[in-house]
């Protein structure tokens, strides 16, 4: 995909690749870089809002790029909710797995689309509601994490 993207009053040409891959490439005025997506305010649940930014790791010709950390996006909430009524897909972790911050947790269809709940903290889960095709509303607690997994 093809985009136009002004930063102050400069103008940058820039193609971006596959955004369901990780990391996402890049091509900005023909310098290729790899873009990770970071989530600031990862939500658990519906009611929380998010603003996406992406952050450069490196550009494919190895020239370092400062880094942002993602410990200053981590978040405490206990439960994982549905942010949108679907049908669960595929449980990607059991009970009493350490999970990481951004780790896939489950996969959620909506609308013919599948969206990847991650998780927006590091912990062990300690309880999963769900099941394999089963149907959830917003809001719905799917898991939850155990109070030691802080």
């Amino acid at each position: 995909m093809k985009i136009k993207v002004k930063i102050q009053d400069e103008v940058f040409d820039v193609e971006v690749g596959n955004i369901q891959s990780r990391p996402i490439p890049v091509e900005i005025q023909g310098k290729k870089f790899e873009v990770w997506p970071v989530e600031e305010n990862l939500p658990c649940g519906p009611e929380v809002h998010t603003t996406t930014t992406a952050s450069i790791t490196h550009n494919l010709q190895n020239q370092p790029v400062p880094q942002a950390s993602s410990s200053a996006v981590a978040n405490s909430s206990k439960q994982v909710r549905a942010p949108i009524p679907g049908v669960i897909v595929e449980i990607s972790v059991k009970v009493g797995d350490t999970v990481s911050y951004g780790q896939e947790l489950c996969v959620l269809e909506a609308m013919k689309m599948k969206n990847s709940i991650r998780s927006c903290r590091e912990g062990m889960i300690a309880q999963i509601f769900i099941a394999g095709g089963e149907q959830v509303q917003q809001g719905k607690v799917l898991m939850e994490y155990s109070e030691e997994g802080k």
